[in-house]
């Protein structure tokens, strides 16, 4: 999302976005050797304290977007802020988190935070339930790698019904209230 040029000086820096990489799996083959390397070989230490941090604040997590086994999703489809109460009340009845697209973000249905693809969050759920998401391809970047993508759209057409493993073919009003129906009366 960030273009660095700087090809005459070192270091160079690259950027990669989180969840955009599965963590590599440790085989236990490390050296084992700790390495204190002098700073004054790499970096000019007339110009090492040019950063002086003021000031560092820590924010509790609101949710867990990321990390959720399940994400329902809403689009622009879902219609409403008030729509998106009803992805809220899905996600708390399958224990998930509620995720959006761009479009759902920039109509303030949906906190940015909450925001999946090129320029929100990456996520890789067990399952996600995209709900009136057109699937845009800055949308699909952020949610492709998910375990089952279960379309909910009544556009039996959508770009998002090609990559879902499911797709039910209706308006969110119709068929999330009975998904939560069906769902609260199946949970152990």
């Amino acid at each position: 999302m960030a273009t660095i040029v700087n090809p005459e000086h070192r270091p160079q820096m690259a950027t990669v976005r989180s969840g955009v990489m599965q963590k590599a799996i440790y085989e236990g083959d490390c050296k084992k050797e700790v390495v204190y390397p002098e700073v004054a070989k790499y970096v000019d230490m007339a110009v090492a304290g040019v950063v002086k941090v003021l000031d560092h604040h820590v924010q509790a997590a609101k949710h867990n977007l990321k990390g959720a086994p399940i994400v329902v999703a809403g689009g622009y489809g879902v219609g409403s802020k008030e729509g998106f109460d009803q992805l809220f009340q899905l996600a708390k009845v399958l224990h998930g988190e509620v995720g959006g697209s761009r479009a759902a973000v920039d109509a303030g249905w949906l906190d940015h935070d909450r925001q999946i693809g090129q320029t929100g969050v990456t996520v890789h759920p067990k399952v996600y339930i995209a709900c009136g998401i057109s699937g845009q391809i800055q949308h699909i970047a952020g949610m492709q790698d998910s375990g089952i993508i279960i379309s909910v759209n009544s556009d039996p057409e959508a770009p998002i019904n090609k990559i879902a493993d499911y797709v039910i073919v209706g308006t969110v009003e119709e068929v999330v209230p009975k998904l939560i129906k069906y769902y609260k009366q199946n949970s152990k």
